[in-house]
């Protein structure tokens, strides 16, 4: 097998995943709130994290979502995460309002955010769970609200120093007229997804 034709195989196994429990996580998310979302993965990247400028929004924009560790067979750190005027559009689908900026961020939108971004993280690991048989177990998140370079530095700041390979999955949602974006990541503890990917026997 060439190097491209394994690329390949690897790509198409992290969409299966991403597409599997992202999905998962948008059927739950219809149903917990009674709107119908539509989901779309434009763009799944393994990464390595002197890389991850090519995703991750300019320093200086506003995010917010949530960050979690995972302990288990598959130990790393993983988030979910919304640039501010996706997540704007989301409060507003669901609680008619929305926050001009951090300072306005009260409990119902602060609650809004880590349920949507728990759901997501949640899903995707259980998806890996069924995929792989490991063991995970997510540890209670923290909601996050800085600007992208803060956010970035705390999500990675053990592993800036060893070029630890990482998983990047962008994510498109759809209501009917309106549609936001959200980002997520799961930084292997491992330095490497070899592990993964021998689990699903590539």
């Amino acid at each position: 097998m060439t190097t491209t034709e394994l690329s390949a195989l690897r790509q198409d196994a992290l969409r299966e995943i991403g597409n599997i429990g992202l999905g998962g996580a948008v059927t739950a998310l219809s149903d917990m709130t009674g709107v119908l979302f539509t989901l779309e993965v434009p763009e799944v990247l393994e990464l390595n994290t002197t890389q991850v400028h090519f995703v991750f929004p300019p320093e200086e924009s506003l995010m917010v979502g949530t960050v979690a560790r995972v302990e288990g067979d598959w130990r790393g750190e993983g988030a979910f995460l919304f640039p501010w005027e996706s997540a704007q559009v989301l409060w507003r689908i669901l609680t008619g309002t929305a926050p001009a900026d951090l300072s306005e961020l009260n409990e119902l939108y602060e609650s809004v955010i880590r349920e949507v971004a728990n759901i997501m993280l949640g899903n995707f690991l259980t998806a890996i769970t069924q995929m792989t048989q490991f063991e995970l177990h997510m540890e209670p998140p923290a909601f996050a609200a800085d600007m992208a370079a803060a956010l970035l530095s705390s999500l990675m700041v053990e592993a800036l120093h060893d070029q630890r390979e990482l998983i990047a999955i962008e994510t498109r949602f759809s209501v009917p007229d309106q549609h936001f974006e959200g980002l997520f990541f799961y930084l292997p503890e491992t330095g490497s997804l070899q592990k993964l990917f021998e689990a699903v026997g590539i």
